[in-house]
């Protein structure tokens, strides 16, 4: 069973972290399978309970589940759509600071920083 946990632990991790740093786009279906994902995971850690031994038990606590369930899913697809909306509103003003400042004979720090950060944006 522990072995069972902690793989999903770290999967959750790891879909966690995707959806934090792709982006999600929530009209798409797709996107909503990283939410069902996250509410079934929470739910399952929901019926974990630690005991006075550092040892995990299941507890039958419906309403914990639910709550770690929904919270989860929440999170997951919040910071998933925050990501996405930040950049594609960011996007296009970091083109512009690219091509005006991003020319390699320009030795200001801020046209240095401007390379440096945002290079992946040169087109």
């Amino acid at each position: 069973m522990a072995i069972i946990i902690l793989g999903n632990f770290f999967m959750l991790l790891i879909v966690g972290a995707f959806t934090t740093f792709k982006g999600l786009d929530l009209k798409k279906g797709s996107s909503w399978l990283y939410g069902i994902y996250g509410f079934v995971s929470g739910f399952l850690f929901g019926f974990l309970k630690f005991n006075n031994d550092d040892s995990l038990s299941l507890s039958m606590n419906l309403t914990a589940s639910l709550q770690m369930g929904v919270m989860f899913a929440f999170l997951m697809l919040l910071s998933g759509a925050t990501t996405r909306w930040h950049r594609r509103r960011y996007e296009g003003m970091a083109k512009s600071l690219y091509l005006q400042y991003g020319k390699e004979d320009d030795p200001s720090l801020f046209a240095k920083l401007v390379r440096m950060l945002l290079g992946r944006y040169q087109r």
